[in-house]
């Protein structure tokens, strides 16, 4: 594998600040796009109406009577791309304008006259199934999920202790570097769409939906300057806005969002609320379980389908219950819709289950790393859709060995001894009388996992299809619909198909994405790229080396074999080059299928949830100062199994990425509501952890080989993030032995805990 000394394929071009990204390509008489938007939450839309006082010939206008099909093809069909005659929430688009000059737009731009007839809405999630508001028709509901394992309703509760947790989770934005952009170019017999993107084929396929099949759709994706899953679904709906100007108005139309916009209205992270009953034994552990949970859709579906069932997949984290209960569902409010990001629903699962091991070692009077340590889940045994984990489980590996590196039980009692004197101060309601450097310290663990890959049939369903083609200079070329936006794929591909060739990674070269040029690999989602995509390297890497061998016996009439680069026969030694240039060129395809053991009942949510499964456990060192609470996270000590690492030095920076990442989402990103209207407009007030806030980290990178993934491979992208969260609260149950059951923790909240 590549060692540390090699270079991210992409480094020096952004080092360097070469990176072009979407807003800074200089496209020949470009339009800028502008969007009209809803101020109210839900309303009706009585009349649009322009100012006769502009010269309207000057711009392009279109509002939905000009959208030949209006809707976002997703999974439910039922976002429009511009409201007709209904708005769902605030921001949502109404009519689109487009002008050669930034000034002349910002003028039409106030010339679009919308007269609105405000509704009464949904607001909470909690009572949207049963509200007289129907946003969706199902009373609200997206998706409902019911899963059942062992006998609940049969077992003997009667000498096991009942307890109960609520917890919820909030918004939580993106937040990437670079807005969202995008520039729909039209030409005689296309339009070509590029932009800032991870899922190129789902835009292809919204927009030429939206055309009606009339208009075939090129989609190229420009350098993306992150995404966290915020430009998976999201740039659908605004390259069909770009895409029904351009067409409109025969020129290419950009649009680029300002920060204020981004934030506003794309996408968030769906609030979570989770009610759970465990019943237990006096050790702690875990003999029935019943979970209800709910995710905040928002009021258009977008990907809730599948975020509701990574979390009720999830729901029961890295412990065994053998007897369990889940029932989920995604409910419609009045609110921007919620959508894909990092960890789709496992962060909020996770934080539930990891709260709820809290509880039971708190009213049992039980350390906490004993009531984790009691339940984790070992192979052999079954989770809640009667899966039998078999291969690759390491939720006790990763458990033992951060608990061991991190020190964790005798910090625990030293901290727990040094808070005691200010702990009392607080208790009396006294101002702490003491020493400036003296601050409350805690330590906190959290386990955590992620099924790797789409869940149940969809990797059969996607068939994910990659090419790679033999050059005639002896070079390969990938092709491949996975995208690049921060991840370090691109390093990662040229890394994988170069050491199955035994060839300088320098020799491997990728193409463009392009969907006129690449097949659809499936979406860069789901932590897939590395092991679903990655297999189909290495299976074309196989193919490659035996239509060489056969090409060259062919040509010369022996047969060589393949060793370390070089096609040996006797003491002939044929460099993989030059007989790829002797037999090039030509192309392999390759197409993904789950190992045939893998079954999954999509109607019963029984069996084969995910083919394997990532774990992690994570150890958090917390600083709570006495005057003013601020909270800050010193140590981070985390153990990852992802079954192979690929390039180590990119997985540990995923993992430490990932995880200040959840600790944004544990201590400072907030969002509220006021009226279906968010109180952030940017990096001003919307808090994320930086330099100054980020850990000491102290990663281990454990490998537990999966027998089908690439060099035994599995996902790693989205397994950091959902641990982090609980780590940290779970330190402040430690600090202040009382319970956290929301997140972002703030100051305030813990000055609310004293009198």
């Amino acid at each position: 594998m590549m060692q540390s000394k090699d270079l991210r394929v992409d480094a020096v071009e952004k080092l360097r600040g070469q990176s072009r990204y979407i807003s800074d390509d200089p496209i020949d008489g470009l339009w800028y796009a502008g969007t009209i938007r809803s101020p109210h939450p839900r309303a009706r839309i009585k009349s649009i109406s322009f100012d006769p006082a502009l010269d309207w010939d000057a711009v392009s206008v279109v509002t939905a009577q000009d959208v030949p099909n209006n809707y976002v093809a997703m999974l439910e069909n039922d976002m429009p791309f511009l409201a007709a005659s209904i708005v769902n929430y605030v921001g949502e688009p109404v009519a689109l304008v487009a002008a050669a000059d930034k000034t002349i737009l910002a003028r039409a731009m106030r010339g679009v006259i919308v007269e609105y007839e405000p509704l009464p809405f949904i607001s909470d999630m909690q009572t949207a199934e049963t509200s007289d508001i129907v946003i969706f028709p199902e009373h609200n509901v997206f998706k409902e999920i019911r899963i059942e394992n062992g006998d609940p309703d049969g077992l003997d509760t009667s000498s096991l202790r009942k307890i109960e947790i609520e917890t919820q989770t909030g918004f939580q934005e993106h937040l990437y570097l670079e807005p969202q952009g995008v520039v729909a170019i039209p030409e005689a017999d296309r339009i070509v769409i590029r932009g800032s993107m991870q899922c190129p084929y789902y835009i292809k396929n919204a927009v030429e939906v939206m055309f009606d099949g009339k208009r075939h759709v090129t989609v190229i994706q420009a350098a993306t300057g992150g995404a966290f899953g915020g430009k998976e679904d999201y740039p659908s709906l605004i390259a069909g806005h770009v895409a029904l100007l351009a067409a409109e108005s025969g020129h290419p139309v950009g649009l680029f969002f300002d920060r204020f916009e981004d934030v506003q209205y794309t996408t968030k992270r769906h609030p979570s609320y989770v009610h759970q009953t465990v019943w237990v034994d006096e050790n702690g552990k875990i003999h029935r379980l019943d979970i209800e949970l709910l995710l905040d859709g928002g009021a258009y579906c977008t990907l809730s389908q599948v975020v509701l069932a990574r979390a009720a997949l999830t729901a029961t984290n890295c412990y065994y219950v053998p007897n369990v209960r889940i029932h989920a569902k995604a409910v419609a409010t009045n609110t921007v819709p919620s959508g894909a990001f990092r960890g789709f629903g496992g962060p909020q699962a996770v934080f539930a289950m990891e709260m709820l091991i809290e509880k039971i070692a708190f009213v049992l009077q039980l350390p906490a790393e004993h009531v984790r340590s009691v339940n984790l889940i070992g192979e052999g045994q079954e989770t809640p859709t009667g899966q039998r984990l078999t291969y690759s489980v390491s939720a006790r590996q990763t458990f033992d060995d951060v608990l061991r590196r991190s020190d964790y039980v005798a910090k625990r009692k030293q901290y727990q001894a040094s808070n005691t004197a200010i702990l009392q101060q607080l208790e009396n309601g006294r101002f702490p009388q003491t020493d400036k450097t003296d601050v409350l310290r805690g330590i906190g663990i959290s386990t955590s996992v992620h099924g790797a890959g789409f869940t149940g049939t969809g990797e059969n369903i996607i068939k994910g299809v990659l090419k790679a083609s033999v050059e005639t200079d002896g070079r390969v070329v990938i092709y491949s619909a996975q995208t690049e936006m921060g991840q370090g794929q691109q390093t990662v591909f040229r890394t994988m198909l170069a050491d199955s060739l035994h060839i300088d990674p320098a020799d491997v070269m990728l193409s463009d994405v392009n969907t006129d040029l690449v097949p659809n690999s499936g979406p860069t989602v789901a932590s897939r790229s590395t092991m679903v995509v990655g297999s189909l390297l290495v299976e074309a890497a196989k193919e490659i080396i035996a239509r060489l061998a056969g090409a060259l016996q062919k040509k010369y009439g022996v047969s060589f074999r393949y060793e370390n680069g070089l096609f040996v026969n006797g003491n002939h030694r044929m460099p993989f080059r030059d007989a790829a240039k002797q037999c090039a060129p030509f192309l392999v395809e390759k197409q993904y299928h789950h190992p045939p053991f893998i079954r999954f009942d999509d109607q019963h949510w029984r069996g084969d949830a995910y083919p394997v499964y990532s774990w992690a456990a994570a150890v958090a060192e917390v600083e709570v100062d006495p005057i003013t609470f601020e909270i800050r996270v010193t140590h981070y000590y985390t153990t990852h199994d992802i079954g192979k690492a690929i390039n180590h030095d990119q997985a540990t920076a995923q993992i430490q990425g990932g995880s200040l990442q959840g600790i944004g989402y544990a201590l400072y990103e907030k969002i509220s509501r006021q009226k279906g209207h968010f109180d952030i407009t940017g990096f001003a007030d919307y808090i994320i952890p930086g330099p100054s806030d980020m850990p000491d980290f102290h990663v281990h990178i454990m490998e537990n080989p999966y027998p089908y993934g690439p060099f035994g491979a599995k996902g790693l992208g989205e397994l950091p993030f959902v641990g982090a969260a609980p780590a940290v609260v779970s330190a402040l149950w430690m600090i202040f032995h009382k319970e956290f059951n929301r997140i972002p923790v703030m100051p305030e909240d813990l000055v609310r805990l004293f009198p």
